[in-house]
């Protein structure tokens, strides 16, 4: 799954910005590392990615440790309000300015980590990449607190970075991500250890051995990046939830655009258009063939008629037309048929012979109808069924049922 990792800048983004990118193969491996301007990524649309991760800086993002009240979720609505409230001491700037984001994995009731930055520069940042298409999945941290893992000491971190020109210390303990100039007077005061790790960009590596007199362990700036990739946060919460819906929409309808529009998806394309094509014509000559099938008996049910009653000159509906004919037949020759009263009082006798004998009856339009007749609801269920194998039809109102033969 390839993956873009942009890093904001210290000045955010707009139309003009020109931004720094690691285009990862698999999220884990660098890839193409470059910079350029918005309009320029490689996006969905290209076909080259699949996930666009927003590394946030860490001299952008201040840390404050809070415990969240009882009621006070990620997904609850008051967060927003309880968090002002907490931090109401700590922070510098006015709280409607700001962004905040709670530690994965935050309980009620337990201490936690809230990330905050400045609203209006993410939110800026975010429209200026989508209106140049680029739709981002995830928004991280550069660095995060190291409270250490269960069981495990915590520790600390000493990274030297370029940050807009200037040289920076950012210094990452269990007491929050801190950034420092990077001077004489910080080193003497931070006290690093000299057997701790001490981790430099290129471009400050010489100014960092010089400050701390001793040799660094080179790190870039995309191999940090790749890093913060790992981690579990994701600063899109709070009021960027629903951005981060319409992000995953708009991402849903870029994936479908690369399939429609892509050079690379072409033959997929094509494959599909003859498959569907296939798929068609199969079912039109399996459609010709039962026309076939059902006209061939159509005729043949046809034959029957006009062969057995030669006098049928036209052809409508041949078996109500051979119904009628039977019938006719069996009237000019005195035979009763299943709709004649002898007949239904025969079937009825045949299929509920103990029933009691009806206290009177009508006939008209072969219906008979019997009055007075009150059998168990077993006993008529048997008899209605034992009729409808005969071609009868039973049904009962109060203590009058109904019997009707076939047409």
């Amino acid at each position: 799954m390839a993956t873009l990792i942009l890093t904001l800048p210290r000045s955010g983004l707009h139309a003009g910005s020109v931004v720094d990118y690691v285009l990862s193969p698999d999220g884990l491996r660098e890839g193409t590392v470059a910079s350029a301007p918005l309009a320029l990524l490689p996006s969905a649309s290209t076909g080259r990615v699949t996930e666009t991760v927003l590394v946030v800086g860490a001299a952008q993002l201040s840390w404050h440790r809070v415990q969240l009240p009882k009621g006070a979720t990620a997904n609850s609505t008051r967060l927003r309000a309880v968090l002002v409230g907490l931090l109401e001491d700590q922070l510098l700037d006015d709280p409607a300015t700001l962004h905040f984001a709670l530690e994965p994995g935050s309980v009620k009731g337990a201490s936690t980590w809230v990330a905050v930055c400045d609203r209006a520069w993410l939110h800026n940042s975010l429209q200026a990449l989508e209106a140049a298409g680029v739709t981002v999945t995830r928004i991280v941290p550069e660095l995060v607190p190291n409270p250490g893992a269960d069981g495990e000491q915590a520790h600390e971190r000493l990274y030297a970075v370029e940050n807009a020109g200037q040289a920076l210390l950012l210094h990452t303990s269990p007491n929050g991500v801190t950034p420092w100039p990077l001077q004489a007077s910080t080193v003497a005061l931070l006290r690093w250890p000299e057997d701790a790790p001490l981790r430099s960009e290129p471009a400050v590596a010489t100014l960092a051995e010089q400050r701390f007199g001793r040799s660094v362990q080179l790190q870039s700036r995309a191999e940090r990046a790749l890093a913060a990739c790992q981690s579990d946060w994701d600063l899109a919460q709070l009021d960027l939830v629903n951005n981060q819906r319409s992000r995953s929409l708009k991402r849903m309808a870029s994936t479908v655009r690369t399939l429609l529009q892509a050079p690379r998806w072409r033959a997929a394309r094509w494959g599909l258009l003859a498959l569907i094509a296939v798929n068609l014509l199969g079912l039109n000559v399996r459609a010709g063939a039962e026309r076939a099938a059902l006209q061939a008996q159509r005729k043949a049910i046809d034959a029957v008629l006009t062969g057995t009653f030669p006098a049928t000159q036209v052809v409508v509906d041949a078996p109500v037309q051979m119904q009628r004919a039977v019938a006719a037949l069996q009237l000019n020759a005195g035979a009763l048929g299943t709709r004649d009263v002898e007949t239904l009082l025969g079937a009825w006798a045949h299929a509920a012979p103990t029933a009691p004998a009806p206290s009177g009856m009508d006939f008209a339009n072969g219906e008979l109808r019997l009055h007075g007749v009150t059998l168990a609801a077993s006993a008529l269920a048997q008899a209605s069924q034992t009729l409808k194998g005969q071609g009868y039809t039973l049904s009962a109102t109060g203590a009058d049922l109904s019997l009707r033969g076939a047409p």
